[in-house]
């Protein structure tokens, strides 16, 4: 059996919110708090429940970002930051 790689990043977010090591939003960030995404693609999968409390979301300068995720963040008015290393 193979997996594409979004199945097998959805399976390690879904194991890792499990375990309880991802961001949840039941756990609080302290308001204005900036969250890095190290990822190449950005997913709305990716970022689910990680997002309370954040002001900036800060990805790879040649990030994909999905447009799912573009209008999470929007409707969320959270600030897209691209950068060379994260």
């Amino acid at each position: 059996m193979t997996f594409s790689e979004e199945q097998i990043e959805w399976i390690v977010v879904e194991v890792l919110r499990r375990l309880g090591v991802a961001g949840d939003e039941r756990s609080s960030s302290p308001v204005g708090a900036e969250l890095a995404i190290p990822e190449r693609v950005v997913t709305l999968r990716l970022i689910e429940g990680r997002l309370k409390g954040v002001s900036r979301l800060l990805v790879q300068a040649g990030a994909v970002i999905t447009p799912a995720a573009k209008d999470e963040l929007k409707q969320r008015q959270i600030e897209l930051v691209r950068k060379e290393r994260i």
